[in-house]
C-alpha cells in the first residue's frame, strides 16, 4: 500500500511501533521519499511492556539508525528502554507528550479521559483531514477513532474527494460547530473550544 501511494506521487508519513517488520521491509522503506518516518519505541516500563524488548528488537533499532533515513526520529513517552538508550542518538529521540486517551477509547483505569466539549469546537491538528484508510478500504476520520464511530465511507466503492461531501462527514462538520450528537473529537485531547463557524463540507478540486 506505501510503495503503491508513493508510486502514484502522494506524500508519504509513517508511523510504526517495528511490531511484524524485517529486514527485507526496511530496504523497501529506504527507496522510498518518506516525509515523515516516527518509531515509537518501548519505554523503561513506565507505560509500555518493556519483557517485549530483546536481541532481535535492539538490533532492528540499530538498523534503523545505521540506514541514515533523514526524516527517521523515535518517539518515547519517559525514558526510553535501557536497552536501546544508548543506541538512539540524543537528537533524533522525541518525548512525547502523556499518554492520550484516543478519544476516550482508553481504559479510563489507565488514562483518564479529559473533560468532554461543550459547544463548538476545533482541532487543533485538523485532523478531520488526515484520516485513516483501513485494510478493507474504509476510511475513518482520524488516528483516534479506533472503534471505527465516523466511518465517512469505502474507496472500493467511494470517490475520496466524495467522502468530504458525505453526509457522514457534514454532520461531523455540524457537530464541531456546536450541534448536538455524537462527536468523538468533544473527549479528544486536540480538541479546543471555539466559536468560529468552520464551513460545512470541503471542497473538491
Amino acid at each position: 500500500m506505501v510503495e503503491h501511494a508513493s508510486a502514484k506521487g502522494h506524500g508519504i508519513r509513517i508511523f510504526t511501533t517495528l511490531v511484524g517488520m524485517k529486514g527485507r521491509d526496511l530496504q523497501r522503506l529506504q527507496a522510498l521519499r518518506l516525509g515523515v518516518f516516527v518509531v515509537h519505541v518501548f519505554d523503561d516500563g513506565a507505560h509500555m511492556n518493556s519483557r517485549l524488548v530483546g536481541d532481535k528488537y535492539r538490533d532492528f533499532v540499530g538498523q534503523l539508525v545505521d540506514a541514515d533515513i533523514p526524516s527517521i526520529r523515535f518517539v518515547v513517552l519517559g525514558e526510553a528502554h535501557p536497552d536501546i538508550a544508548d543506541i538512539i542518538p540524543a537528537e533524533a529521540l522525541v518525548r512525547a507528550r502523556p499518554v492520550s486517551s484516543r478519544g476516550g477509547s482508553v481504559d479510563p483505569k489507565i488514562v483518564e479521559p479529559r473533560q468532554p466539549v461543550v459547544g463548538g469546537l476545533i482541532c487543533v491538528d485538523e485532523r478531520q483531514y488526515r484520516n485513516v484508510l483501513l485494510p478493507n478500504g474504509e476510511v475513518t476520520l482520524c488516528s483516534m477513532d479506533f472503534e471505527r464511530r465516523h466511518v465517512l465511507g469505502n474507496l472500493l466503492c467511494d470517490e475520496y474527494g466524495d467522502l468530504f461531501k458525505s453526509a457522514v462527514f457534514c454532520e461531523i462538520v455540524d457537530r464541531m460547530n456546536g450541534a448536538d450528537g455524537f462527536l468523538l473529537c468533544r473527549m479528544c485531547e486536540f480538541a479546543d473550544p471555539n466559536d468560529r463557524v468552520l464551513t460545512g463540507c470541503r471542497p473538491t478540486a
